[in-house]
């Protein structure tokens, strides 16, 4: 079969199982069998693949048709103007992350930030490359398997960021303090549908919900936070679209003061800061 044969094939298979991206998704994926862009894919559209191509890519498009991520297919995806190694192990990177690392930036931190919950690296490594050694870089995760990840991603970056095995902050060392604390984690709720739809089923659920209400590992951050941050340090979270008050709530009895959410691209609240003065 032609290459655009098959990509016609493939495409049809992943809408009639309700895959919004199915084009998207026909095109990255053969890319990645074949290693050729989607532009060679193209400009080759009438060129024939060997059966075991056609093959390999068959038993992708079926895994990608019971709604297995594209990432994980591939190994990678793109985060901010980062590419990241993704692995079962680590959650994959969204847009809405994207909006803590902006919001980050545009604190300008200088000194100690440390990535809590790290994952793949995604946002501490955007916030490394994009300023440099005006900060020096720290990550943590409780998993072993996902620090081992976001260190290969450093690796890969040629960026310089130290990660250490830690659950929540209970083994962060803090003699230094940090000029800002950051954290995309786990905040669904246990019952929450969404667990059920898109490519959630097949991501570390230890990484996605927090507690009997969803709120459990906001609580903690904010909490523990106030002793690990330097005088006038900032803490930011990302939560879910309906956490909001919860977390200024939150902020507010851990003593932070300067509380603001920030709303994600599609106008959802989705990160909520606060910087902390000592008294």
């Amino acid at each position: 079969m032609k290459i655009g044969e098959v990509l016609v094939q493939a495409r049809e298979c992943l809408r009639s199982y309700g895959i919004e991206s199915a084009m998207l998704d026909a095109s990255l994926i053969l890319s990645h069998v074949t290693n050729l862009s989607k532009t060679q894919l193209l400009i080759h559209e009438d060129d024939e693949l060997d059966i075991e191509v056609i093959d390999a890519y068959a038993r992708l498009i079926e895994k990608r048709s019971k709604g297995y991520p594209v990432a994980y297919i591939l190994g990678y995806k793109d985060f901010y103007d980062i590419r990241l190694k993704v692995t079962e192990k680590t959650l994959i990177p969204r847009p809405d992350t994207e909006v803590l690392v902006e919001k980050a930036l545009s604190l300008n931190p200088k000194g100690r930030v440390l990535d809590v919950g790290t994952g793949s690296g995604a946002i501490i490594l955007a916030l490394k490359k994009h300023l440099g050694d005006q900060i020096e870089a720290f990550a943590c995760d409780i998993d072993m398997d996902a620090l081992n990840v976001a260190e290969e991603n450093c690796v890969a970056l040629n960026l310089d960021v130290t990660y250490f095995e830690s659950d929540f902050l209970n083994c962060v060392p803090n003699e230094k303090k940090y000029s800002m604390i950051v954290s995309n984690p786990p905040y669904i709720h246990p019952n929450d549908p969404h667990l059920r739809e898109s490519s959630l089923p097949f991501e570390p659920r230890k990484a996605l919900v927090s507690g009997y209400d969803g709120l459990e590992a906001i609580s903690i951050l904010t909490r523990e936070a106030p002793a690990f941050l330097e005088n006038n340090g900032y803490l930011l979270i990302e939560h879910g679209y309906n956490q909001a008050i919860a977390a200024q709530r939150f902020f507010k009895a851990a003593g932070f003061n300067f509380i603001q959410t920030i709303k994600d691209y599609g106008g959802n609240d989705r990160v909520t800061l606060g910087r902390y003065t000592k008294k």
